[in-house]
């Protein structure tokens, strides 16, 4: 099978299963700075095996896509654990966070891309739930009943994650003197 031919079968795969495997990864992993590094290396795998098998067509190619992301959880997992008690010299360096432009809607009348990431240091502080929740309804555009059924949780808990923090958060960074606080 031409490269060619594995391009438009991997092209037309991930644009199939692509808004799935995120939310499962969003669901299962333990930190959302993992997301995009887990995501990447999900669709990688799947464009590994299909070069090594040549396959043509797979029948349910979301279940697929969602098994080899489910490997991946438990090998970054696993060798995160392993790893636990080396210490990194790297640690405290900077991180560059790819927040989408849409991530927030505060009614701010100029978000910053600083602000931007002052509200997310923000959310990773508080519990994994709330910012599950930030990322899945704000990013993913999720409605809030999706959101409450894939947590396990009901949907005015949801509500109440979303509402509060939100209150938190223009509390946290309105400025003084502001009409809107």
């Amino acid at each position: 099978m031409s490269t060619q031919t594995n391009l438009e079968i991997f092209n037309t795969i991930y644009d199939n299963t692509y808004t799935n495997t995120l939310k499962f990864i969003i669901l299962h992993c333990n930190s959302l700075d993992d997301v995009n590094d887990l995501l990447q290396d999900t669709y990688l795998e799947f464009y590994k095996t299909l070069k090594k098998k040549k396959i043509k067509d797979i029948e349910n190619s979301g279940a697929y896509i969602i098994g080899i992301a489910r490997n991946i959880l438990k090998k970054h997992y696993r060798f995160k654990y392993k790893n636990s008690n080396i210490i990194s010299f790297f640690q405290n360096e900077e991180q560059n966070l790819e927040i989408p432009d849409n991530f927030f809607d505060l009614e701010f009348n100029l978000i910053t891309e600083e602000n931007i990431k002052m509200i997310w240091n923000y959310l990773e502080n508080k519990d994994l739930k709330i910012a599950k929740v930030f990322y899945l309804y704000y990013c993913l555009d999720m409605k809030i009943s999706d959101i409450a059924n894939e947590l396990n949780c009901n949907e005015s808990t949801v509500k109440n994650y979303i509402f509060r923090t939100i209150k938190e958060l223009k509390k946290e960074f309105m400025k003084e003197g502001d009409e809107n606080a």
